[in-house]
């Protein structure tokens, strides 16, 4: 059985099924190649959890998208490898796709290098993880792959909210480590030890550990923009950010308006859900981040706001 997701999954999955098709129509008459790569694409089918009602997951969304992309690269773990490759046979219409089965830090160097003879395409990448499972080395991989002036797009999710999770449970210093590779770097770890202080809040901590990635993304890797979009629960705590990294003013334009309508539909979205959860039953994770719904969360309106030099903190030292 697909496994069931809440309305912010959703919304995430409305994002992308709006991008892509803006993506390939700005890219169409520039190039003839158009590449998808999703490396952690999950189940084809999802439903929602609340509502039982099934949606197509994102290697679906993607093949689906018109105008089309022209090649496909996902990444899946096994058994959902062979089930998905299984289930994207049909919907290819004789384009040529792979499904690499493995940890997606492991596979990303033989996927990049089998597009290698389209490195020039334009280039979209989501990269779906949960909490800690993606490498910054996946992310370089991914940024230096295209030849020309543009970089490969990437579309990160990013969840401090799931990081706390791992940092403060039995196993906290093999998390650490991998909260380390993540990131490229241990810097981060100044951000944690600044909300264990009570210096910043809860809130703070999870928007300074998404500001560290956009500056990275940017500084390190070259991105002319980044962008985030907060995807909240019942209780109007941000579960994930949505984290965009291109170079096109367009794709920012795109995106930025994207997220702009995202923001608009959550709150509907969450009113549905409070409305359902009054007789739904509880799952773990609603216990785990208290579910319990607010009475009327702020969800302010999204804007596009530049990401700062996280050094300049007073509490950065």
């Amino acid at each position: 059985m697909a496994r069931g997701w809440s309305y912010w999954s959703r919304n995430k999955l409305e994002i992308l099924t709006d991008y892509l098709p803006a993506f390939n129509s700005a890219s169409k008459g520039k190039a003839s190649e158009r590449i998808y790569i999703d490396v952690m694409a999950g189940e084809p089918e999802n439903h929602d959890r609340e509502t039982g009602e099934s949606f197509d997951g994102s290697a679906r969304i993607a093949m689906a998208a018109a105008p089309g992309f022209t090649r496909f690269a996902f990444g899946e773990m096994p058994p959902k490898a062979a089930q998905l490759e299984a289930d994207l046979e049909p919907r290819s219409a004789g384009r040529p796709f792979k499904v690499y089965e493995g940890d997606c830090n492991a596979t990303i160097k033989g996927m990049l290098a089998d597009l290698s003879d389209v490195c020039w395409a334009p280039t979209f990448a989501f990269l779906d993880q949960q909490a800690a499972e993606l490498h910054w080395e996946t992310m370089a991989a991914i940024a230096a792959f295209r030849r020309g002036k543009t970089k490969a797009e990437q579309w990160i999710l990013w969840s401090p909210a799931m990081l706390i999770k791992g940092l403060t449970g039995s196993n906290g210093d093999l998390y650490f480590a991998r909260v380390d590779r993540m990131y490229g770097t241990n810097a981060w770890r100044r951000i944690f030890a600044a909300r264990r202080r009570e210096v910043i809040t809860a809130e703070e901590f999870r928007a300074e550990m998404v500001n560290l990635i956009r500056w990275r993304l940017e500084t390190k890797l070259g991105y002319l923009h980044t962008a985030r979009i907060p995807m909240r629960m019942l209780n109007g705590v941000t579960i994930y950010d949505m984290v965009f990294a291109t170079d096109h003013d367009v794709g920012l334009k795109i995106m930025s308006h994207l997220y702009a309508k995202a923001a608009e539909r959550e709150p509907r979205m969450r009113q549905e859900a409070i409305e359902r959860s009054k007789q739904a039953p509880r799952y773990a994770d609603d216990f785990l981040f208290d579910m319990q719904p607010a009475p009327n969360p702020s969800v302010p309106k999204w804007r596009s706001e530049p990401c700062t030099d996280p050094t300049e903190r007073d509490w950065w030292d």
